[in-house]
């Protein structure tokens, strides 16, 4: 399984046949870079250079006449001329697609860490246990699902568990940084209330955009938000990585206005969690095992979606959710429903696949020992073998 998280690919063929059309036949230079922003900037410069209206790139009527053509100085012939028009509208049309794949990983970068990769290396000051910290949980964030119904692996381990006492240690101690990825009472109580304020508008930002996108995705791939259980035709890789980013923002989002005294906010506008897609063979193995639907499901059918409570269709606050848990026979308080995630519980620490894999191919006698230890048989550890 990959390790990393592909980024959307840039249109560097269709960026370079633009850039050698318009030298050839317009003399002139198209800007450079490969990302989103660039190629608009590339198709506005095309249009600017051809007289075309961004934007408009209908070939049948926003071209320039032959008569147009020489009025705006183009010395180019209606063959030429077509083939940089309709350039310039499929560069446009892509400047849009790439923008909305990167937006999507960036999305799926929160959903998997938190903000992690919106840190910068000077907002760590400069404190190695601070970084040592947000990359080891944010690693740990990133673990691939188990296919099990006993719930994956949590994040903050006694690994994780001493990194963060060793930053409490330290005068220098990067809590703004940590806070992107671990939203504790404690840790955001060490923040300023300007440094609240900002991560509390990127959390909403993320809410959202990414509600935005969980409403067109299930419109257009006619997601079954009764049951929850993926069906012909859904594209569940993204709306499962969307609910994940979702959830994310909505845990650290409630977090924040908590530790901000304002969580009288949550009173008035609430919007409840987004339930991932099920596997049918998954669901299966729950109604075998004796478990039945989920009980986050029947809380999830009681209340407004969410995209349509943050555009204002539907009102939904705290005491909606207590209403719909107690229903449905849920604690409220538990699985996040109505308060931030409990991270003061310490997990465990297991060694991960890839852990193992590079411990055999890079240190065979470390190996050794961990094969003693029983780690390679993937159950628990005899510790006292080593």
């Amino acid at each position: 399984m990959a390790t990393t998280f592909r980024p959307p690919d840039p249109f560097d063929r269709q960026l370079k046949k633009a850039r050698e059309l318009a030298l050839l036949f317009l003399g002139e230079a198209l800007p450079d870079g490969a990302d989103s922003d660039a190629l608009r900037n590339v198709a506005d410069e095309l249009s600017r250079l051809i007289g075309k209206q961004p934007g408009k790139a209908s070939f049948k009527a926003d071209r320039l006449s032959a008569a147009e053509r020489r009025q705006a100085g183009l010395k180019l012939s209606r063959r030429r001329y077509d083939k940089l028009f309709r350039l310039a509208g499929r560069l446009e049309r892509r400047a849009v697609r790439l923008a909305r794949e990167e937006e999507k990983f960036d999305l799926i970068l929160i959903g998997k860490a938190a903000l992690a990769s919106r840190l910068k290396i000077e907002d760590f000051a400069g404190d190695v246990p601070s970084a040592a910290f947000v990359a080891y949980y944010s690693a740990r964030m990133k673990l691939r699902s188990e296919f099990t119904i006993a719930g994956q692996q949590r994040p903050f381990d006694d690994f994780a568990a001493n990194l963060l006492k060793q930053c409490e240690t330290q005068a220098g101690a990067s809590w703004w940084a940590i806070a992107h990825v671990f939203p504790r009472a404690d840790v955001l109580a060490r923040l300023t209330d300007d440094q609240k304020g900002r991560l509390l508008g990127q959390w909403f930002d993320v809410l959202q955009i990414t509600a935005a996108r969980l409403d067109e995705a299930h419109r257009n791939t006619n997601i079954d938000l009764e049951n929850m259980i993926v069906r012909r035709g859904n594209d569940s890789s993204t709306w499962n990585l969307l609910a994940g980013a979702f959830n994310r923002a909505r845990d650290h989002w409630i977090a924040l206005l908590d530790a901000m005294g304002a969580d009288a906010v949550l009173e008035i506008m609430m919007p409840g969690k987004v339930l991932r897609l099920m596997a049918g063979d998954v669901a299966a193995w729950h109604r075998s095992s004796g478990s039945g639907i989920h009980p986050d499901t029947l809380v999830w059918r009681r209340l407004p979606h969410p995209w349509a409570v943050l555009n204002g269709e539907a009102v939904c606050g705290r005491s909606d959710i207590v209403k719909a848990c107690l229903d449905a026979g849920v604690t409220p308080q538990s699985g996040g429903w109505i308060s931030p995630r409990e991270r003061t519980s310490i997990a465990v620490f297991r060694p991960t696949p890839e852990l193992v894999h590079g411990v055999a191919v890079h240190n065979p006698f470390l190996a050794t020992y961990l094969r003693q230890a029983g780690v390679f048989s993937g159950k628990g550890l005899k510790v006292e073998k080593l």
